[in-house]
């Protein structure tokens, strides 16, 4: 016998219909994974993005934070602790800072999601700012008005920074700022004798996904497989943008093209693991990834352009090897 649930066929949505729900819901959301005590955030919805401004590519795999602050003892976070050791749901109201530096009140819903067989396997973080009762006395005094605008400025240019640095749709560099820091680092790698690496990750067969869902899916995908490769590439100096619709470059100061080329297929594979559904597309099922590594001996080149340009022409080649050396 069918159930409700079945009749109505909820079974029948598929991954990346709940994905593209997810991404639109105007509460912003965080998942955890719940069977790491740590609770390394494995996803962040569109909203959260716009309300903190940090992007999954650089809170994807990372602890939450604000379990760590729970852990130190912070007033106001004992029945967070609590809920979350005991794997049940709660609902606190927390201060909060966004990536800028602003301060806010956020209303922090903890909801455990369990697998079929009941074991606790993520649980979804749902953010609310809370609005503050603004103080009539303060805000009628000129000084304090002067004061608060001057507060603000310093956060503002530095949203303004960021919006210039980051593509919205996946959270990465963009691509001229990503031109302009592997410059600074092709620099610092002639004076110091070492070895910069590229990695170009062309998504294979992506305008058949993004004709296929749509481009707020594309994007999320995008979002994810950055994930991957920012997961990887641990090291402060690494750096990752989107070039085009298709297409993610990454480099990694310090490290020989031999070093890297073994990183660069298991980020490949963990996009595989992904499962990212491609239905219509020829080559296979599942979004899969093609990678290069170039490795740009030190002091072989100081603009980044046509190092760039050498390596998307070699990633776009059908018989491109995995591994290349620019002398």
């Amino acid at each position: 016998m069918e159930t409700g649930r079945e009749a109505h066929g909820i079974k029948s949505l598929n991954r990346h219909t709940l994905e593209q729900v997810v991404a639109a819901i105007p509460a912003a959301v965080l998942v955890a994974n719940a069977t790491d005590p740590k609770l390394p955030i494995v996803y962040a919805n569109a909203a959260y993005e716009d309300l903190t401004g940090y992007a999954l590519g650089e809170l994807g795999g990372q602890p939450w934070a604000v379990l760590a602050r729970a852990e130190g003892g912070e007033r106001g976070l004992e029945t967070l602790k609590a809920a979350i050791g005991g794997g049940e749901a709660c609902r606190v109201t927390i201060p909060e800072l966004r990536k800028d530096g602003t301060s806010w009140t956020c209303a922090l819903s903890v909801t455990p999601l369990r697998g079929a067989r009941g074991e606790l396997r993520y649980f979804m973080l749902s953010h609310e700012p809370v609005a503050r009762v603004a103080e009539p006395a303060a805000a009628a005094d000129p000084s304090n008005e002067v004061s608060l605008l001057q507060r603000e400025l310093g956060p503002a240019r530095q949203k303004i920074a960021t919006l210039d640095r980051i593509d919205p749709a996946t959270g990465l560099m963009r691509f001229p700022y990503f031109q302009e820091m592997l410059r600074r680092d092709l620099a610092m790698a002639r004076r110091d004798r070492r070895f910069v690496s590229l990695l170009v990750f062309e998504i294979v067969e992506f305008d058949v996904y993004r004709q296929t869902f749509g481009d707020k899916a594309a994007d999320s995908c995008q979002r994810m497989i950055g994930a991957q490769i920012m997961r990887a590439l641990r090291r402060a100096g690494d750096l990752c943008a989107r070039y085009d619709n298709s297409t993610l470059v990454a480099a990694a100061v310090g490290q020989h093209a031999d070093e890297i080329r073994p990183l660069a297929e298991r980020i490949a594979e963990s996009v595989r693991e992904l499962r990212l559904h491609n239905p219509k597309a020829k080559s296979s099922r599942y979004v899969a990834t093609r990678v290069i590594v170039i490795g740009c001996p030190p002091g072989a080149h100081d603009d980044p352009e046509p190092v760039i340009e050498r390596a998307l022409a070699a990633a776009r080649t059908n018989a491109a090897p995995a591994r290349a050396v620019l002398a």
